[in-house]
């Protein structure tokens, strides 16, 4: 597919990933439409150079009037993390992306999946990016592993990013720079799971790969920049940037318990947890996924490392005025 004149729509558009890849492929010359679920999302898609149309990937007729006549797709909807329960998330995750793979039809279809697909709990490097992904009762691990794989069976080109950082990203640099400034950020143990990052730019330039090469079609890619970062050398950074030289710990049981604590509450009050197991689980891992297939198949390279992806972070926080 050539980009210039390409019709192309992204959900979820309004979010980190579904923003950045709107523009991006704006910038490359598509007709870029952004569909998001929330009217709040127009002005951040709009002004990354995409038209605006609300869309609930749920709604199976809005999804197709919504693609009708479409080149491409790049579905990044989700429930993301912890966030909703089961059911909540299999609305969302599953029934969202078979409405949107049904109203593709032929158009190539790129869906934003994640490493979280292979659950949290193995002890060693999986040597191949084929290794089944598991299911673990994590609502978002089940359904972004059922919705990945009902995506290959149609054909779909799958990303699976690992963790996204970058100016704008929610998990992996707002919340951590509010819990630390608050005083409330805490690791488990000694900060020694494994995070595999990659900056936001180097995953849009893969999830772009991936929706112009036809070879994509059916197949999964891994993103990551390939040099897995201790949780505790990563948040430190953070933690230096707002003055405070390093970030707490803790034993990972207490943890555990005081997230057990907050989840009670949280089904008690409707409020969301400020932290969960599932988050501990995820934060604790302490072995990393291959991706060479985003090297071979797509000729994808990762431009960004730590060091210079973390100086353009800061430089945002600080344009921002949130350090």
């Amino acid at each position: 597919m050539d980009l210039p004149g390409a019709r192309i729509a992204v959900t979820g558009a309004g979010g980190f990933i579904g923003r950045a890849v709107c523009e991006r492929l704006a910038a490359d010359g598509a007709q870029v439409t952004g569909l998001d679920v929330a009217p709040g999302a127009r002005a951040r898609v709009e002004a990354a150079g995409a038209a605006f149309a609300i869309c609930d990937t749920t709604d199976a007729a809005a999804v197709r009037a919504a693609l009708a006549g479409v080149s491409g797709v790049v579905h990044t909807a989700a429930i993301l993390g912890d966030r909703g329960g089961m059911t909540d998330q299999v609305r969302v995750n599953v029934r969202g992306t078979l409405h949107v793979l049904d109203a593709a039809g032929a158009a190539p279809v790129v869906h934003v999946s994640s490493v979280a697909t292979w659950g949290y709990d193995f002890r060693s490097d999986l040597t191949s990016e084929d290794a089944p992904a598991r299911v673990c009762g994590a609502p978002y691990v089940d359904t972004k592993t059922a919705s990945q794989e009902l995506a290959l069976g149609r054909g779909a080109a799958i990303v699976r990013p690992g963790d996204v950082y970058g100016p704008g990203s929610v998990p992996w640099t707002l919340r951590p720079i509010e819990a630390i400034r608050a005083g409330t950020f805490v690791l488990p143990g000694r900060g020694a799971g494994l995070l595999t990052l990659v900056y936001i730019d180097d995953l849009v330039d893969c999830v772009v790969r991936a929706l112009v090469t036809p070879a994509a079609a059916g197949r999964a890619v891994t993103a990551w920049d390939g040099t897995p970062v201790t949780a505790k050398e990563y948040f430190d950074r953070y933690a230096r940037m707002l003055g405070q030289g390093e970030v707490r710990c803790a034993p990972e049981p207490l943890l555990r318990a005081a997230a057990g604590l907050l989840e009670l509450r949280a089904r008690l009050t409707g409020e969301p947890p400020d932290v969960t197991r599932e988050a501990i689980r995820y934060i604790t891992r302490r072995a990393v996924y291959p991706n060479d297939r985003a090297r071979d198949l797509l000729g994808w390279e990762p431009q960004v490392q730590l060091d210079e992806g973390m100086r353009r972070t800061e430089s945002w926080l600080r344009a921002e005025r949130l350090i």
